[in-house]
């Protein structure tokens, strides 16, 4: 095994060399087979057949980056697939709120983030985090750069970084390290046990614009506020659903 080399908290106001860049990352969502095993021979008990995939499809993220802020936003994709018959329908409920660009401010190392949650617009604030990073000897190479890994136990992630690439940012909220992160892996504590891999799989580093912030429509409120915000409409969620609730009163 390799060494670790390195544990370090790093400041979000250092780094700041590369003015400019965007990066595309493919998010793949990888669940325990075992967990999943298990969680078929229990619908099985409960009168539910059938074999379950967890995960869903590949999404597709871009972070762009000019002079200390940074916007990381989910591109939209087409969806062709055949497999919806004609008249069937689908919608989706966006279970914790439906969450729009991610904007991080380098200078007050803190992330701003709309989010809509039961029809009502919040802008979310988050500070920066300080991931207790192990910075080991392990290097690959991905897109062409030197990429080092290091490894963030607490919060149960792993991620590869470019020194080269002299930003201490990456996809979604990681941060924290000596140079871009180009990928991470998140192992989820959740039922199945799920794998988030965060890819980068195309980067410019001289793009001819910058990305252009939104003005919010939210109310400001602070990452614990939006929790409790959270769980309140899950209860929602969960009592308009009770088994036995008479629809006639």
């Amino acid at each position: 095994m390799r060494k670790l080399l390195l544990t370090f908290l790093f400041s979000g106001t250092i780094l700041s060399a590369q003015e400019k860049f965007a990066v595309e990352y493919r998010q793949q969502n990888e669940a325990n087979p075992e967990k999943v095993r298990e969680f078929e021979i229990e619908m099985k008990q409960k009168g539910s057949g059938g074999s379950f995939k967890i995960g869903g499809k590949d999404l597709f993220y871009q972070l762009d980056y000019a002079n200390g802020i940074s916007v990381f936003s989910k591109i939209e994709t087409i969806n062709n697939d055949q497999s919806l018959s004609a008249g069937n329908s689908s919608f989706a409920i966006h279970m914790g709120g439906e969450h729009k660009e991610l904007i991080g401010n380098q200078l007050t190392e803190s992330f701003s983030q709309d989010v809509i949650l039961d029809g009502e617009n919040y802008r979310v604030n988050y500070p920066f985090k300080n991931y207790e990073w192990k910075v080991t000897t392990e290097e690959a190479t991905i897109l062409g750069y030197k990429v080092i890994k290091a490894i963030a136990e607490k919060e149960g992630i792993t991620a590869w970084f470019a020194p080269e690439i002299k930003v201490n940012i990456g996809p979604n909220q990681i941060n924290g390290l000596p140079g871009l992160i180009l990928k991470s892996e998140t192992q989820l504590k959740n039922k199945f046990e799920t794998k988030i891999t965060m890819l980068a799989e195309k980067i410019n580093l001289a793009p001819k614009k910058a990305a252009k912030l939104k003005k919010s429509k939210g109310k400001d409120i602070t990452s614990e506020e939006f929790k409790k915000l959270q769980e309140e409409s899950k209860e929602k969620f969960k009592n308009s659903f009770s088994i036995g609730v008479d629809k006639n009163k």
